[in-house]
């Protein structure tokens, strides 16, 4: 009868390795990073919302442009995901 063999921790460096090749794969579809240490980064994608230039259409709308601006903080601006490697290798990315 034959033991099934655990998986193997990765050293230091091969974890490291394979965040870096997570946070490229990442990079290359819009993503940039936010913070590193060395087993998790914090990715966010997309941008904030210029809330003066919507406060300035919001007046000169008188308030009309306000529907929008609650649309557009509603449903645009940063998304944020963290990469994590574990001691076996094993990647987990939560958006």
């Amino acid at each position: 009868m034959e033991a099934s063999a655990a998986p193997d921790k990765k050293s230091s460096e091969e974890r490291k390795a394979l965040l870096a090749q997570s946070i490229a794969n990442e990079i290359r579809q819009g993503w940039r990073v936010e913070s590193q240490t060395d087993y998790q980064a914090v990715i966010v994608h997309g941008s904030k919302p210029n809330h003066v230039l919507h406060l300035i259409l919001t007046l000169v709308t008188i308030g009309i442009w306000g529907i929008v601006w609650i649309a557009v903080v509603a449903f645009g601006g940063e998304k944020r995901g963290v990469i994590q490697i574990d001691e076996y290798g094993n990647t987990n990315i939560q958006r």
